[in-house]
């Protein structure tokens, strides 16, 4: 592609990572739907890019974002990638087409010049012999601190980058080759994307599950705390309000505090306004009671670890919701069939375990009972 008698520009229309993006960075331009994002993330799989994307980011943006984008694995906007140079414009999606062909008429017309742009790409990184150094012996010190000596892929790129960062095209993309085939055969790329493929069946998975799930349009969580509050915030942020109830209001205090304090992060990080925040906030109930009960869908019991207090707390609940009303179990230890034995409608019970701390744990393990129906998997699955 980078080779072809005549410019070439990339619409980006969505999603372009990994590969993707890479075969983007071969053509002369890119032109990107604001709500598109672009970004080399094969870090997360243990590996780095190897079909020469630390070559031509390198050269197209710098070494500096280029270290930052392949190092952090990132996925990056529109109006990121446009600030460092890494698409040449940002327009709607349905401009995208125009815009390309606008490009192609502004080299045609001399305006532009694609050839001159390949050349950059193509040639050796502009820094001298101490901008290098300096440039990528601070940027490997910084990523091996923050990534950890099992997590070798950051700066392995890094290393691969200083390595051709003197070298025309070609020579560099054989190095990034070599370097790629090592860290692919790791141990920490084998188990990492092994994770990711296990991750992308389990989400096949779940989604055929969530077909067959009844509405959660109101949920419970037992037990405040850290944990319950850690519930109810995920809860209320993915868009379901919850009850969060507890016999002291202490717990309460403890939970709405919790809640109180991962949204305000969010707000600090620019992910939410403080009207979103509050919304958010409001849709979090604390309760002394189960007085609200029996408009509840489904109930995450998160009290203590202790099987005679989780079976109490479960039988009182139990006779506080409709006959609909799916109960989950946060236990971590405590067999399933045991709770479940003192149930009325064993049927509706399975355990919902929650990893700690809940906002930052993609993994939810959902835990069928021996009579736990399809129903209550299905609506337990969705709505984790």
């Amino acid at each position: 592609i980078e080779d072809l008698p005549f410019p070439t520009v990339t619409c980006i229309n969505g999603i372009a990572l990994g590969g993707g993006f890479e075969m983007c960075l071969a053509t002369d331009y890119r032109v990107m739907n604001s709500r598109a994002k672009v970004g080399l993330p094969e870090v997360k799989l243990g590996i780095f890019p190897g079909f020469g994307g630390t070559v031509r980011l390198s050269r197209l943006i710098g070494v500096d974002y280029a270290v930052e984008w392949i190092s952090g694995g990132t996925e990056n906007r529109a109006d990121a990638a446009l600030k460092v140079g890494a698409v040449d414009a940002v327009v709607e999606a349905d401009q995208l087409l125009d815009a390309a062909i606008g490009i192609i008429h502004q080299v045609n017309e001399g305006k532009l010049d694609n050839l001159a742009r390949r050349e950059e790409k193509k040639g050796k990184i502009k820094l001298n012999a101490m901008e290098s150094m300096m440039a990528f012996e601070i940027s490997k010190g910084f990523v091996a601190g923050k990534a950890g000596k099992h997590y070798p892929a950051p700066v392995e790129a890094i290393k691969v980058m200083q390595k051709h960062a003197g070298m025309t095209r070609d020579k560099a993309i054989e190095v990034e080759a070599k370097g790629f085939a090592r860290m692919a055969k790791t141990n920490t790329a084998a188990c990492l994307v092994g994770l990711f493929l296990n991750d992308q069946a389990l989400k096949k998975k779940s989604s055929a599950w969530e077909k067959e799930a009844s509405d959660v349009k109101l949920a419970a969580v037992l037990g405040a705390g850290i944990m319950g509050g850690g519930v109810a915030y995920q809860s209320a942020l993915k868009g379901t309000p919850i009850l969060m109830k507890d016999i002291a209001q202490e717990g309460i205090n403890l939970g709405l505090k919790e809640a109180k304090k991962l949204l305000s992060k969010r707000v600090d990080k620019g992910k939410m306004d403080a009207g979103k925040m509050a919304d958010v906030l409001n849709s979090i109930t604390p309760t002394l009671n189960y007085g609200d009960f029996k408009n509840v869908d489904l109930v995450v019991e998160a009290v203590v670890e202790n099987p005679k207090v989780k079976d109490a707390v479960l039988r009182e609940t139990e006779d506080a919701v409709r006959e609909d009303t799916i109960l989950t179990s946060n236990t971590s230890t405590i067999s399933i069939n045991k709770l479940a034995a003192n149930l009325k409608r064993p049927e509706n019970f399975c355990g919902m375990h929650f990893f700690n701390p809940v906002h930052m744990m993609p993994l939810v393990e959902v835990i069928r009972g021996e009579k736990t129906s399809d129903r209550a998997i299905a609506t337990t699955v969705a709505y984790a």
